[in-house]
């Protein structure tokens, strides 16, 4: 194999890579999208960090909503292929986070969502409302 052809085919993996990683983002906010988590975003931390891609951002109104809308991401995710790595999901917590290693879904409750903002904190980082 030729050098050139050895870079085309690295670029190559790399680009499906990319694509897998905001396939995840995408599944992880139409799920709390469909379970009416409110103010969905993906954040695109790919040239900010090394620990993920992206950050998927919602939030909804009571604990007991945000614990059904991290089910119902961590269900279709799984659907999908993707286990979490990790899940903070604690009785009585305003701040749901689900490592799935390229993606990291954050829910919150409103208050939390404001008091925290994360997307403030990553806003030199693009980001993409979703489900407007």
């Amino acid at each position: 194999m030729r050098h050139d052809e050895s870079a085309a085919q690295r670029k190559s993996l790399e680009a499906e890579a990319e694509a897998l990683t905001y396939e995840m983002a995408t599944t992880a906010a139409r799920a709390a999208n469909e379970m009416f988590a409110r103010d969905t975003t993906i954040v695109d931390l790919r040239d900010l960090v090394s620990y993920t891609d992206y950050f998927v951002i919602a939030s909804a109104e009571t604990e007991r909503q945000t614990r059904r809308v991290a089910e119902d991401v961590i269900e279709r995710m799984a659907e999908a292929g993707h286990r979490p790595r990790s899940k903070r999901i604690d009785e009585g917590t305003t701040w749901i986070s689900l490592d799935f290693l390229d993606v990291v879904v954050h829910i919150f409750t409103d208050e939390a969502r404001d008091y925290y903002r994360l997307e403030s904190l990553w806003r030199s980082a693009p980001q993409e409302r979703w489900g407007e």
